[in-house]
């Protein structure tokens, strides 16, 4: 009887240390999943950080080779900006030139050589814009004269231009420069009393002086005149 009881506890026990094994295995199990899946996390997080790194890297090379291409392209402007300004140094130059030569000295005797200037550039590219520059100079002596000139400001212009320069001895030059709608745009006198510097610039845009687009008429008017002036207008 004693052995059976023995056996009986033996047995007992075996089967209650089985069952509790499925339950390790299971909890185990788990946790190994949890690891997995936790690794897998940070796998997919410092995955989408590389992306993310590539990306912002290409992006920055893209934002240089833009920027050092707006560079050479700003840089090529100012060139061309720079060499139409040492052209219109020289041509005011010449101009200045030409009103001492005809002003003189002392007793206001002078060099007088009567010229007419007319000069159309036509098209030329500045920066990714056309530029169209048109100039006029003219030189009297005791004369009168009445004469018209024209200049067409195309729809596509963005900013004009307009300057008129000139000295007169004696007599009165008046330009009057009319715009597209009929209206005077400026009624510009030179006389005895002193040498004129005149300039004027505007914008045209949907916005804003559309109605300065089309043709321009210079009216110009010599009373006994003996002096010198130069008309230019630029559009960009």
């Amino acid at each position: 009887m004693k052995r059976s009881s023995l056996i009986l506890v033996a047995f007992f026990l075996i089967s209650f240390s089985s069952s509790f094994q499925p339950a390790g295995a299971q909890e185990r199990s788990r946790e190994e999943k949890e690891r997995e899946l936790r690794i897998k996390e940070e796998f997919d997080l410092q995955k989408k950080a590389l992306v993310d790194q590539k990306k912002a890297a290409e992006e920055q090379k893209k934002a240089q080779e833009a920027f050092e291409n707006t560079i050479v392209i700003q840089r090529k402007a100012l060139d061309k900006a720079l060499e139409e300004a040492g052209d219109q140094v020289e041509a005011a130059t010449k101009f200045n030139e030409a009103i001492r030569m005809y002003r003189g000295t002392g007793d206001r005797s002078f060099y007088f050589e009567p010229f007419d200037i007319r000069s159309f550039s036509g098209h030329s590219m500045y920066g990714d814009s056309e530029r169209t520059t048109w100039d006029f100079s003219k030189s009297i002596k005791e004369n009168s004269f009445s004469r018209d000139y024209s200049f067409d400001v195309e729809k596509s212009v963005k900013t004009v231009v307009m300057a008129v320069n000139g000295d007169c001895k004696s007599g009165e030059i008046r330009i009057k420069i009319i715009m597209p709608n009929g209206k005077t745009y400026s009624d510009i006198v030179i006389d005895e009393f002193g040498n004129l510097n005149w300039r004027k610039s505007f914008n045209i845009s949907e916005e804003e002086n559309k109605d300065k687009a089309g043709e321009w008429k210079f009216q110009i008017n010599a009373s006994k005149a003996t002096g010198v002036f130069k008309i230019s207008l630029q559009t960009y």
